[in-house]
């Protein structure tokens, strides 16, 4: 049985070096004087990816898109990097992850051993019940993460941070710029094959004209049941030898079939006709201890060594002279 669903996938998902602008915040007129003015200095770019109109994204499909950062202002800066997804139908958002929310549940078979959270995990409550429930499933949007590359995933705040601090746009002779990138922190996306499309009802009908009856017809007639507790809708369609046994009594016999497969009910649709929305959120700051305190730590200490970044800040002392 194949089911018409149309799953929009990510078909643009973040090139962020190539698609409008650059993950640059810091420019050759700011100054030391105010370096610490967070207000100006800290700046975060969200970019939503959505698929283009029409475009259909089927289970196991991948797309293969990255994501990197470049620093094309003239200050060394520290990265973090956040992702958010979201399905919606219609006006319905249906579900949603915040990558910021871990769920304590093992991870489906198939999802990657090194997952960290809930964005990354691959879960589903129940893939055949046709209810896309944000309370039993994580995602079921496999993603290919590079964290080795150097990122690490903080859970108390749910961001990457890129490991090392990414040096400031340089000026070669030619006049040309060489420009400082990270790794790659995503390589492509992947709908889960097992992916819950919906819960649907196969029904037959049979009709005994001459000619084959018009899609809508009262000639087409329901095929009788039979009482099936195994089945999961309580009944079966019996056979077609025994239905026309039945029509024998009235003296016709079946002359056509259809079957028509439609959702049980329209809130069980799963995943399926629905628009994957990917959120990229990166934030960087200025790589200053004060700087990263006030943007990254709220106000306190940014304990970055024990996320394992190894980041070369420059002290306000420093700064100051």
């Amino acid at each position: 049985m194949r089911i018409n669903g149309k799953v929009i996938a990510v078909a643009a998902m973040l090139a962020v070096a190539g698609i409008g602008g650059t993950f640059a915040y810091f420019n050759q007129t700011l100054t030391a004087a105010n370096i610490f003015d967070t207000g100006k200095y800290d700046t975060e770019l969200v970019e939503e990816f959505k698929p283009s109109e029409g475009e259909n994204w089927g289970p196991g499909t991948s797309v293969n898109k990255d994501v990197t950062i470049r620093n094309t202002g003239t200050l060394p800066v520290v990265v973090r990097v956040k992702f958010q997804e979201k399905w919606v139908r219609g006006q319905e958002e249906l579900y949603f992850t915040d990558t910021s929310q871990e769920k304590e549940r093992p991870a489906a078979i198939g999802s990657p051993s090194n997952a960290n959270n809930a964005f990354e995990n691959v879960y589903q409550g129940d893939p055949e019940d046709g209810i896309a429930n944000p309370d039993a499933d994580d995602s079921v949007v496999f993603k290919s993460m590079m964290p080795d590359g150097g990122w690490v995933y903080n859970p108390a705040d749910g961001y990457y941070y890129y490991m090392y601090v990414l040096p400031g746009a340089v000026e070669k002779e030619d006049g040309s710029q060489e420009i400082a990138e990270t790794t790659k922190l995503l390589d492509e996306v992947a709908l889960a094959e097992n992916v819950d499309m919906g819960s649907y009802k196969e029904t037959r009908y049979y009709a005994t004209t001459g000619q084959r009856p018009e899609s809508e017809s009262s000639d087409w007639v329901e095929f009788a049941t039979a009482s099936n507790a195994s089945s999961p809708l309580g009944y079966d369609y019996i056979s077609t030898r025994e239905m026309n046994e039945r029509l024998k009594a009235d003296g016709s016999q079946i002359t056509f079939m259809k079957s028509v497969t439609k959702l049980r009910d329209a809130r069980l649709a799963g995943y399926s006709d629905a628009d994957y929305t990917l959120v990229v959120a990166a934030q960087t700051v200025q790589a200053t201890d004060q700087a990263v305190n006030t943007v990254f730590g709220g106000g306190g200490v940014f304990d970055f060594r024990q996320l394992g970044c190894d980041w070369k800040l420059i002290s306000e002392s420093e700064v100051q002279k």
